[in-house]
């Protein structure tokens, strides 16, 4: 007994000494408990005399009295090693009561059959359903689990198997699936009819990296620690913490009350867990977790007010110029008005219906995981003869018929192709659930995904294929990197998706191999930007639930048509037709035309793959929620290629997801499906870019992609810092252009060129053809595959520094400090810059254009 007690100590010593330095060092409370510290308390809680020693943490506890608060308060829902943990622990009370009629003498368990019930399902729901199997508390078993939606399949299944048994099982069964399809369960999932708070006011252009930057990624899944850095490098918001805690102090809510354009940008679920942090409630049983909150903001970037909506925080659109910090705002959610100061009202663009019923849920895990427990519910009553009534799911209700089949745009035939609800058409604003085939996931945000895949209770993958890849990381990585690229690749593969090696390839440079133009994705990036099918980015949550059920509900956005006519002259490439659709925009429509809306771009037949993949890539810098370019013979054989790829992978025996793949492409190709926009489909607005107009390459200014300029108005202006790469320069077209413009010079010594490609067999070509060493003879530095300076956490710019870069994005701080400077462009125009020092002029890149 006394080595037992020891280990005990032992183990509490060790988690105080974590807690103290944890509070010392950022004040924050300590993390949640792992899966061995709990095993150790449920140890603790079979010894004798607790209740006569005391420990301190931060106050002295009756010991006793510690163990039970740490295992109700400090562990995580869900299916994570700690989840399952507890909810085995609390199990084995339960049955040494019942079974041995042991009752613990610190746990009853009634009192641990309480907690079982608090944990919300997830690890909680097969030990529950194990305990009525053994007639352990049956009656107050189904009455919690009518209250459970984390259930999985495999435990649904059970339940079905236990109905078979014997009728009084079926008699117990029959009732719950009758509550589960009549959603008992969601009951309380409403929203208030009204709001109240201070504004918190920030500026314009506040992107998902001023919330949570990217040089700080790897404290994204620590969600407290994260929210510290929030509005690192936005100088004008540098005391923002000293104003939310002083309107805090005035004991109310606050509402983050932005400008224009809020959350453009790669990280937006990090992004959401900040506003978590600073706008939501304790959740009461759940360490670290936040809930609710209100954002108000003159307008928002699409995937990050998806990424507010799936985790149940408010976002509505409205004119704030009128709101200042500290005013006082009454939402009215019915009259659709803020009311500010108690004087001025202001209209407000609510989320649709089915949103407003996402977050009334809490977000999408309990939403989503409802849906699905409900229909497989309903499917069961079908089956046993069990009436509901017209009951039908949230999705099936939003199924509207029409008495003709309206005309499609391609990208609403590519999602109606997918739809799980007999339609075969889908129009603007209507919401469906949708066959989803696959999921990419990249390393920075990858811990997040499949942290929320274990909070919402994911077992083997039910999508037909999941990517993970670790290019963000990859490179000079950290130990904790390691670990996490380790705990990456064995997560995601033990359930049936790919793990791609560091420096095999960007997420969607490989991805996009698994990817046929029937297909709708998500990717846990903002650059999912197939050029086939239809892609959508989207925050971790969603992502995870994609991973989970194979499916998705997704509301269709309008459309804008680009049509791209006649030919580029010679040396205006695919990077300078993504800076035209700013300018062309703006000259007609506005440039703001793209916001939230899908951009489908004809016209486009003589680009390669990779070209039309820049260009689609391009819609993320527009905040458009997808881009589409139509399929054609070139794409046949570019599928046709993947095909031997994923044949030729190590995995491709071993892996479900490249088998899955493997054998999808071949059905495809028996009978390839093109889709084309109907003649008569209907654009929320049209825009004409005539190519033979590009007279000169188009570059981005600071601090925005939109920002586009011709070079001949920024000429001369000296660069330190080159970069070539990315997804979208680090093709090999792009790199062997730029190393032609190159060879044969000598990069000035002031001048640091770096030249990353986008994946590895990308990487040998450039080795066999000779580009390589044009490359290094010149004084660039060629470095493995990957991201590289894309993202802005591995490698970054110095201070003061002004970079030419075939990266996405040009917002301040993005990958350098405040006072650097990027500017966007072509990896032909880059070359020319590493050999001159400064942005060419017009003649001097024609001249040194081969």
């Amino acid at each position: 007994m006394k080595a037992e007690m020891e280990k005990l100590f032992s183990c509490l010593n060790k988690y105080k000494e974590k807690a103290v330095a944890r509070k010392n060092a950022y004040g924050l409370d300590p993390r949640p408990l792992e899966a061995e510290e709990v095993n150790c308390l449920f140890s603790g809680l079979k010894l004798d005399g607790l209740e006569s020693k005391k420990f301190k943490i931060f106050k002295l506890e009756r010991l006793d009295k510690l163990l039970l608060r740490l295992i109700s308060q400090e562990i995580k829902r869900g299916t994570f090693p700690a989840s399952h943990a507890k909810a085995e622990g609390l199990a084995q009370i339960i049955k040494e009561a019942v079974i041995r009629d042991q009752e613990n003498q610190y746990l009853s368990s009634h009192k641990a059959l309480k907690l079982l019930a608090d944990m919300k399902g997830g690890a909680a729901t097969s030990r529950l359903v194990d305990l009525f199997a053994k007639e352990i508390h049956r009656d107050q078993i189904i009455e919690i689990l009518k209250e459970t939606v984390l259930v999985t399949k495999s435990d649904f299944e059970k339940l079905v198997e236990l109905a078979a048994e014997n009728s009084y099982f079926k008699k117990k069964i029959d009732e719950l699936m009758l509550s589960w399809s009549y959603r008992d369960f969601a009951e309380n999932w409403e929203l208030k009819p009204e709001y109240e708070g201070l504004s918190l006011r920030v500026g314009d252009n506040i992107t998902t990296g001023h919330l949570s930057p990217s040089k700080n990624a790897n404290s994204r899944t620590d969600q407290p620690r994260h929210a510290q850095f929030v509005m690192d490098g936005r100088d004008d918001e540098e005391n923002f913490w000293e104003r939310l805690n002083e309107l805090k102090e005035e004991g109310t809510n606050v509402f983050f009350t932005a400008g224009r354009a809020l959350g453009e940008g790669s990280s937006r679920k990090s992004a959401t867990y900040t506003m978590q942090q600073l706008l939501g409630r304790p959740v009461k049983g759940e360490p670290e977790k936040k809930k609710g909150g209100v954002v108000v903001a003159k307008s928002f970037a699409p995937i990050f007010k998806e990424s507010l909506v799936a985790s149940g925080i408010l976002p509505l659109e409205a004119d704030t110029s009128e709101i200042e910090e500290g005013d006082k705002l009454k939402v009215k959610l019915e009259a659709k008005k803020i009311l500010v100061n108690d004087s001025t009202e202001l209209d407000i663009k609510l989320p649709i219906d089915y949103k407003l019923k996402k977050i009334a849920a809490g977000g999408m895990t309990y939403f989503d995981a409802g849906n699905e427990l409900q229909t497989m519910a309903l499917a069961y009553c079908r089956e046993n003869g069990i009436k509901t009534g017209a009951v039908k799911t949230p999705a099936e209700e939003n199924v509207v018929r029409e008495d003709s089949k309206p005309p499609q745009t391609l990208a609403q035939k590519i999602v109606a192709y997918n739809r799980l609800d007999g339609k075969d058409t889908i129009l603007p604003g209507e919401t469906a659930q949708v066959k989803m085939r696959g999921a990419f996931s990249q390393d920075t945000t990858g811990p997040m995904t499949m942290d929320e895949y274990q909070s919402m209770a994911g077992g083997d993958f039910g999508a037909e294929f999941v990517v993970q890849s670790l290019c963000h990381t990859g490179e000079c990585p950290s130990s904790s990197e390691r670990d996490t690229h380790k705990f990456l690749h064995d997560f995601v593969t033990e359930r049936g998706g790919v793990c791609l090696q560091t420096g095999e390839g960007i997420i969607h440079t490989i991805g996009n191999r698994f990817v046929l133009p029937t297909d709708v994705i998500v990717g846990g990036d903002s650059h999912t930007r197939t050029p086939r099918g239809v892609s959508f980015p989207a925050a971790s949550d969603i992502v995870a639930g994609v991973m989970k059920y194979g499916k998705q509900d997704l509301t269709m956005d309008e459309s804008v048509k680009v049509k791209f006519t006649g030919r580029p002259p010679a040396g205006i490439t695919a990077r300078d037709l993504v800076s035209a659709l700013v300018i062309y925009a703006d000259k007609t429509v506005g440039k703001d035309v793209y916001n939230g809306r899908i951009i489908e771009m004809e016209g486009l037949e003589f680009l390669s793959s990779d070209e039309r993949y820049i260009l689609t890539n391009a819609v993320a810098e527009r905040s458009a929620s997808a881009g589409v370019v139509p399929s054609d013979e070139l794409t046949i054989e570019t599928i046709k290629e993947n095909l031997q790829y994923l044949k030729s992978r190590p995995d491709a025996d071993s892996s479900p997801s490249v088998k899955n793949t493997i054998k999808a492409i071949e059905e495809y190709l028996e009978a390839p499906v093109l889709f084309e926009a109907d003649a008569d489909a209907e654009y929320a607005a049209e825009i004409e870019i005539p190519l033979e107009e590009l007279s000169e390459p188009l570059v981005a200014k600071p601090h925005h992609p939109d920002n586009v300029a011709p070079i001949s108005e920024v000429q001369g202006e000296e660069i330190d810092e080159v970069y070539i790469g990315s997804c979208v320069g680090g093709d090999l077209k792009s790199i062997k252009e730029a190393a032609e413009v190159i060879d044969g010079h000598q990069i000035p010594q002031d001048v640091n060129v770096v030249v990353g490609p986008a994946s590895r067999d990308i990487y040998e070509e450039l080795i066999v053809d000779g580009t390589m060493a044009k490359l290094t003879h010149a004084g660039a530095t060629v470095i493995m595959p990957g991201c590289g300076l894309c993202m802005g956490n591995k490698r970054r710019i110095g201070s003061g520094s002004t970079a030419f870069t075939t990266t996405t994005r040009n917002y301040q701080s993005r990958i350098g400090p405040s006072d650097s400077r990027t500017y966007l462009g072509s990896a032909q125009v880059a070359g020319c810059v590493a050999v001159l020092g400064h942005i060419p002029s017009k003649e001097e890149y024609f001249k040194l254009y081969k």
